[in-house]
């Protein structure tokens, strides 16, 4: 569920089946209506369709009536902050996936951008697209933002566990990607 502390301070917010239909109307929202520097809404843009893609795809909960896989179940805000801006998503995975999902963000938490790099190409050169995509994507973003993911995983039951995801975009840049 969402929960929106400071309404003031949220651009957009949504819950329910997300599909490319979905991200691709809202990062054009996006672009439009946040008012930064336009590395800085790059990065924003960049960062909104890799989370909300990986829901779209790993969502352990997917509407069925629109398409057998890519319309996830979950959420996503984003949020303006005094220097930052934050880009959130959240959905239920299986709940084998969290322990992954905690080492990967640990790795691309504690890794400088060369290592990122890095730990990029080795990841890429070791399965199948559609076996690395969310971590490659996850890689993608620590490189992008330069700053740590923050991810919070809550069991539901047996089976499953809610995963929400943090991307920290800073409003004053010290170089570009």
């Amino acid at each position: 569920m969402i929960h929106v502390q400071h309404p003031e301070e949220n651009i957009i917010c949504y819950h329910g089946p997300i599909n490319i239909d979905l991200v691709s109307f809202a990062s054009n929202y996006i672009k439009k209506h946040i008012v930064a520097d336009a590395s800085v809404v790059g990065k924003i843009y960049k960062v909104f369709i890799e989370l909300t893609q990986n829901v779209s795809y790993y969502s352990a909960k997917q509407y069925s009536k629109l398409r057998a896989f890519g319309s996830g179940i979950g959420w996503f805000r984003v949020d303006e902050k005094k220097d930052h801006f934050a880009i959130t998503t959240g959905n239920v995975i299986l709940k084998e996936h969290g322990p992954i999902l905690k080492k990967n963000c640990a790795e691309i938490n504690s890794l400088g951008e060369s290592k990122l790099r890095e730990l990029k190409r080795v990841t890429r050169s070791q399965a199948g697209i559609r076996d690395i995509g969310a971590h490659i994507g996850l890689i993608q973003m620590g490189l992008i933002t330069g700053n740590p993911l923050n991810l919070n995983i809550e069991s539901q039951n047996e089976n499953h566990s809610f995963f929400t995801i943090t991307a920290k975009v800073n409003k004053r840049q010290t170089k570009e990607i």
